[in-house]
């Protein structure tokens, strides 16, 4: 294996080893991408401070995220097809989050189910939910979130319409993938990858949830009144922005 030293190497061994369409989705956006290149470049503005003559003894990054404590505030966020990525990509994530101390988020489209998850770790994670039209299912997916013992419901609410991804579309982006020449020819040179997807914990390679639709103006945001999509999650709960929106 080669030497790990940075988020640049994985990146790398990422590109190699996952099919384009796969890849492609992780590493683009709507449209003309522009959400997409402003959320990384972001990034880069960080800057931690330093400080110079203190007392360093005894230095921790732990604190305590919507009262659950941590080794550091971040959490995983969710990704959709984790499991089209890698092999049980989601279970894989949320274990390895769990080892290191900090919240796996699962999104909506999953290829592992909550119960999946769920089975194959120890410590409650979060649950992503889109609003959406379709009460009857949000109300069954939220649930089956309580019954999973998942300790935070994680809400998406800019993804009214649907951003076009241009490269999806390129790519013929479905899981499983549909088996044309374009498709066979580079998964033909990502054989590790089809090894793993062969051995696989998941009955089926399909995506475990259906989008009937959004809500463009949900129940639960006017008059501070909750619909489905809230009142019967009890837990905690947080407003997320998706980073490939419709606007991207």
């Amino acid at each position: 294996m080669a030497v790990i030293t940075c988020i640049d190497d994985l990146k790398r061994l990422y590109r190699r080893r996952t099919p384009r369409m796969f890849y492609d989705y992780a590493e683009s956006g709507s449209y003309t991408e522009q959400t997409f290149r402003d959320n990384s470049a972001d990034f880069d503005l960080i800057r931690l401070r330093q400080k110079v003559a203190v007392d360093m003894t005894g230095r921790s990054t732990e604190t305590t995220l919507i009262g659950e404590k941590v080794a550091m505030p971040v959490a995983l966020a969710p990704v959709g097809m984790t499991g089209m990525q890698c092999a049980d990509g989601e279970i894989e994530a949320a274990r390895a989050a769990e080892k290191f101390g900090v919240p796996f988020t699962l999104s909506t489209m999953s290829i592992c189910s909550i119960e999946d998850v769920a089975a194959h770790t120890t410590m409650p994670f979060w649950f992503q939910l889109y609003v959406m039209r379709d009460e009857d299912f949000v109300d069954a997916i939220i649930e089956r979130a309580k019954r999973a013992n998942c300790s935070a419901l994680v809400l998406t609410l800019d993804l009214q319409i649907l951003g076009q991804r241009h490269k999806d579309l390129k790519n013929g982006l479905s899981a499983p993938p549909k088996l044309t020449l374009p498709v066979l020819l580079d998964l033909a040179t990502k054989w590790r990858w089809g090894i793993e997807m062969l051995r696989t914990r998941a009955a089926a390679l399909a995506i475990s949830w259906a989008m009937p639709g959004m809500s463009a103006t949900p129940p639960a945001w006017q008059a501070g009144r909750p619909n489905s999509s809230t009142r019967n999650w009890t837990g905690p709960r947080s407003h997320a922005s998706a980073i490939n929106g419709a606007a991207s």
